[in-house]
């Protein structure tokens, strides 16, 4: 009896963390709402795509060296995670003059969403994740999701464009902060080198290996931002969708993260990845002009049939993550996932143009499916030479 007590325990741990997020997530949807009902769709378009963009500059930024970071400090290899993390702000720089030379905004209105890049580079995360110190990692998500929504405030009660671009750098600063905190404070006695002394042991992770996770992680990091930004250029209405889409991303990547700490793997990682997304699929299909108008004073048609027509979008993101999670730490893999990130960009360039908003949620959501068949198709052959061997 104690024994199946304990295994059911150890098979709910990522339930309190999921609420834990969820309350994170339910403040990133009360800041949408309250800028969607204070704002025009022109402006919120204009500021979403500036935010697509650097959304794509964090995953850049990160390089793909989050769950490096992870099995490094596990590992207690101190100084190759402070190069990562060299690596990460140089990179955070570049992505920045990148974004200033694209977008068609001054920068003077959307410079502070340039910190977001240099928060995520800086961002001690990794640390507290290699530990599984899960309630800090979500104390750091409430935490700045509640900053935002107090910028967020600010915002709808003044309608000043400055404060709307500073809602988001607003959870990104404020989660560094707390993140140094936890990391780095008294609470963590010596710092950082006493988080990777302590560090639970896992395998040695070689240059192959290493290899893999950059790669795939940059594929499961550039997805949510990827096909809006190269095939939805100025595209408002896309857009204004896009941001109830990340919602179900996020949720996504906060589970995966703590499946991914835990080694966790079988149907219990199925289960909280596959099952949350399939009822938020349903919903989008269902009820797609009920969640519109909940997040936006006046949603237009358009708008509610994007939503619909990609409803499906989160139930394959789910997929396309389980398949990355199974992936990622198969050395001869390596190259799946910077080839598939490669074949996304490269495709996206080749595609036409001026398409209608509904058409390329279409077409976002069949290149997705593709992904998945992809993947799919490669774990098959990783099983194969298992097998083999």
């Amino acid at each position: 009896m104690a024994n199946w007590q304990g295994t059911f325990r150890s098979g709910l741990y990522p339930l309190w963390l999921i609420g834990a997020n969820l309350m994170a997530r339910v403040g990133g949807m009360v800041i949408l709402i309250l800028i969607g009902h204070s704002f025009s769709q022109d402006a919120l378009g204009t500021y979403f795509q500036i935010l697509a963009m650097v959304g794509l500059a964090v995953t850049a930024t990160q390089a793909g060296t989050g769950p490096l970071l992870v099995r490094l400090a596990q590992n207690r290899a101190f100084r190759a995670a402070l190069k990562f993390v060299a690596l990460r702000i140089l990179i955070a720089l570049i992505a920045s003059i990148l974004i200033i030379w694209a977008t068609n905004s001054p920068v003077t209105q959307f410079w502070p969403l340039i910190l977001i890049p240099f928060a995520a580079a800086l961002a001690p995360d990794w640390m507290i994740a290699a530990k599984t110190r899960f309630a800090q990692m979500a104390a750091i998500a409430v935490s700045g999701q509640f900053c935002g929504i107090l910028m967020a405030v600010l915002a709808a009660l003044t309608h000043s464009s400055s404060a709307l671009y500073f809602v988001a750098p607003a959870i990104s600063v404020a989660s560094l902060v707390l993140a140094a905190f936890f990391a780095f404070g008294a609470s963590s006695h010596t710092g950082i080198k006493a988080t990777i002394t302590t560090a639970s042991a896992s395998p040695p992770v070689d240059k192959g290996l290493a290899s893999g996770l950059i790669g795939f992680t940059l594929l499961s990091g550039a997805l949510p931002n990827l096909d809006f930004v190269l095939l939805g250029a100025e595209n408002d209405t896309l857009f204004l969708a896009q941001r109830i889409f990340l919602f179900c991303a996020g949720l996504i990547t906060a589970v995966a993260s703590t499946l991914f700490a835990k080694q966790q793997t079988g149907h219990l990682r199925d289960i909280w990845l596959l099952v949350p997304m399939a009822l938020v699929s349903g919903m989008l299909l269902l009820f797609p002009g009920i969640l519109a108008r909940t997040v936006y004073a006046a949603p237009s048609d358009s708008l509610i049939n994007v939503l619909q027509t990609g409803a499906v979008w989160p139930l394959l993101l789910a997929i396309v993550t389980r398949q990355i999670l199974i992936l990622q730490e198969t050395s001869h893999l390596r190259w799946v996932g910077w080839s598939c990130l490669l074949l996304m960009v490269m495709s996206a360039l080749c595609l036409p143009s001026g398409m209608p908003a509904c058409g390329i949620m279409g077409l976002i959501t069949a290149r997705l499916a593709c992904l998945a068949v992809i993947l799919l198709a490669c774990q098959k052959f990783a099983l194969k030479r298992q097998v083999a061997a």
